[in-house]
């Protein structure tokens, strides 16, 4: 049985010297608050930057067989400032060489019933994998597009209808999702990712400073002496690890959350005022109850790794595919379609992103968050398991056990 007092002062005694770790307090508290909402704005900013030299370019431009009646398109796309209108001997050779952007070519309708005086089609040629040349057809696109609709009331007019009567006919849309609907559903698709991230970049570096940090220091030894069970230094060490994990999870949640606006007005190029990024006040319970799992189960994976290091950096080493392991999942989570299935609850780190996600909008899948809940436990009591199966050799703890983790389960745990 643990003695939860010893318990207790062994996990203070863990973060006040955790506190006094700079790297330690970096990675765990200072890094999820600044990091990735400056990261994430840096990007958004660069983004933006570059799609502004990109605007600035004047793109180069030849037209072939422009019908006389459209003297005007030709007035208009000669009087664009974006555009430069060119000759080229082979246009299709010099688009592929970057000298030209696009080739504008007018030509008759297409068969079909009797074409209004003056109809033509239009065929633009262009390079997709170069930027010049696909933004050069979408400027010339936009300009014919407005020619059309000019033409077209001009048409209508005389005629006395409606421009729209010349239309065979129209597509329209309608947004019914609200501006907090919006926010939420951008919030569920990034703050898990992010979540993941945090958690175990939170959880890395107490995990290696508790154990193959001891060990480097020589600490590990001392600790051993001290008038308690193995299993209370661990727990407590687990626990501090969890902690930090925790802290580093929701500390990123709250800045994202309250930078998200900010972060993605670069990107959009509009003050987002319609959009609301808040998390229901109703999920909060279940969202910090799904962290704190996923940060035991992330601590206690990290930390039955690098108990096996016999140095900080050796431990990284042996960390860094678990690290990997836990957010690689997310990547193909992020298709907005997704349900959220029991297969998917049946998945560790997968089942607590699908929580999060449907949480942040307000849906609740109670059985499957029930799955989650009880697949997370079994989860870290596991590794509990594990770990106190791994204290009962003497050369494991002092530190003279020259094998890895795969080696070690196969040669004792497994065998016995």
């Amino acid at each position: 049985m643990f003695n939860w007092k010893d318990v207790r002062v062994l996990y203070v005694r863990e973060l006040r010297s955790a506190l006094r770790e700079r790297n330690i307090v970096v990675n765990s508290i200072l890094l999820p608050i600044f990091l990735y909402p400056l990261l994430l704005w840096l990007v958004y900013t660069g983004i933006s930057f570059v799609g502004g030299q990109t605007e600035g370019f004047a793109s180069r431009v030849m037209l072939v067989g422009m019908p006389a009646e459209h003297r005007l398109l030709e007035q208009e796309l000669e009087a664009t400032e974006n555009l430069q209108i060119r000759s080229a001997a082979d246009p299709a050779a010099d688009i592929r060489e970057g000298t030209l952007d696009a080739l504008v070519e007018f030509l008759p309708p297409k068969a079909g019933p009797p074409p209004l005086a003056g109809d033509f089609s239009t065929k633009i040629t262009f390079d997709d994998s170069k930027d010049r040349s696909r933004m050069a057809k979408e400027r010339v696109a936009d300009r014919i597009r407005r020619y059309r609709d000019h033409v077209l009331g001009e048409r209508a007019a005389e005629l006395g209808i409606a421009p729209e009567a010349l239309q065979e006919f129209w597509v329209t849309s309608k947004n019914v999702a609200t501006g907090r609907q919006m926010g939420q559903f951008i919030l569920g698709l990034m703050l898990p990712m992010f979540l993941i991230i945090m958690l175990s970049v939170g959880c890395m570096f107490p995990a290696i400073d508790a154990t193959a940090g001891e060990r480097e220091k020589s600490t590990w030894e001392t600790l051993m002496t001290t008038a308690t069970a193995r299993g209370n230094i661990v727990l407590a060490k687990y626990l501090y690890v969890a902690t930090m994990s925790s802290v580093a999870g929701l500390l990123n949640i709250t800045a994202m959350v309250l930078s998200m606006k900010a972060v993605l007005a670069p990107l959009t190029g509009r003050s987002m005022t319609d959009m609301t990024f808040r998390i229901p006040l109703t999920a909060l319970p279940l969202i910090g109850l799904v962290t704190v799992l996923l940060a035991l189960f992330i601590a206690g994976g990290m930390m039955i790794l690098a108990s096996f290091a016999r140095t900080f950096k050796e431990g990284q080493s042996m960390v860094s595919p678990f690290y990997i392991a836990t957010f690689l999942p997310v990547m193909f989570l992020q298709i907005p379609g997704i349900e959220f299935t029991p297969v998917l609850a049946l998945i560790p780190i997968v089942n607590v992103v699908m929580v999060f996600r449907e949480a942040v909008a307000g849906v609740y899948h109670w059985p499957l968050i029930a799955i989650t809940i009880a697949v997370e436990a079994a989860c870290v009591a596991l590794a509990l398991r594990l770990a106190t199966a791994i204290l009962r050799y003497e050369d494991f703890m002092l530190g003279t056990y020259g094998g890895n983790f795969g080696r070690f389960m196969k040669q004792r745990v497994f065998r016995r």
